[in-house]
């Protein structure tokens, strides 16, 4: 489990995301919505270790994040960001693959074996000569998704991953979202992808205003017209996909 602890969260010294709680369960996926600045990205850096934790606490399995060191903390939970290149070190994607393994020191038949794996898994054989940049935008995420699935982390955390991509290459990442077994967290502002979760989090001003499990969504009074959860479809309608079926399903 990860649970965090009066959490404060801060970006350029601003603080996002203030007397945070909240918890994620191994075996659970969680979508994670809300509009740009809600400090949706930031609460991600933060659970990964990227961002360092002010004031509270983030605890894996009963041991307080700075107490893992990098090894045993990618083992644990790995991110993947909306912009894979972001996240490209080297110049061929075998190499991509197994950078995370080399930086946290695995063996090297190790590196060969688990790379050879996800090889096969993301069906990435052809292209493995190529310079990650020279990718289409979807190679790039999954060549991305690819290097930290590698390392086979307990929790998954993708940032936006499907921003930018065509419906085949979404489909793709949704494949994968089905047969990855790690615990995911899905952040997104598509609001399509609440299916891939158990859980749904509304996260806005750094604070959790909406929180209920998927199954129990459709038809509940979560949905009614002057819900947090409506009021943020409203507001974002210009940037949602097909906004007038959503409603219509979910209503």
């Amino acid at each position: 489990m990860i649970r965090t602890y009066s959490l404060i969260l801060k970006r350029s010294d601003n603080v996002v995301i203030q007397d945070f709680n909240f918890s994620w369960n191994k075996g659970e996926n969680i979508v994670l919505v809300g509009p740009n600045g809600g400090g949706k990205s930031t609460l991600a850096l933060g659970l990964s270790g990227i961002l360092p934790v002010e004031p509270g606490s983030i605890v894996i399995d009963s041991k307080d994040i700075t107490d893992y060191d990098l090894k045993s903390l990618r083992k644990k939970i790995g991110i993947v960001f909306q912009d894979p290149e972001t996240q490209f070190v080297t110049t061929d994607v075998w190499r991509e693959i197994g950078f995370g393994l080399s930086n946290i020191k695995e063996e090297s038949s190790r590196i060969k074996e688990r790379v050879e794996c996800v090889i096969e898994d993301f069906n990435l054989r052809g292209i493995l000569d190529r310079d990650p940049s020279t990718l289409s935008a979807g190679e790039k995420q999954l060549v991305a998704i690819a290097g930290i699935y590698a390392m086979q982390p307990e929790f998954l955390i993708f940032d936006e991953v499907t921003s930018y991509l065509d419906r085949k290459s979404r489909e793709r990442i949704y494949e994968l979202w089905d047969s990855i077994a790690s615990s995911l967290m899905i952040i997104t502002q598509n609001f399509q992808e609440i299916g891939f979760g158990d859980k749904v989090i509304l996260l806005d001003d750094g604070k959790i205003s909406f929180e209920a499990q998927t199954e129990d969504l459709e038809g509940s009074a979560h949905f009614s017209y002057d819900s947090d959860f409506f009021n943020l479809l409203k507001k974002n309608q210009n940037q949602i996909p097909e906004y007038n079926k959503i409603v219509e399903i979910l209503k």
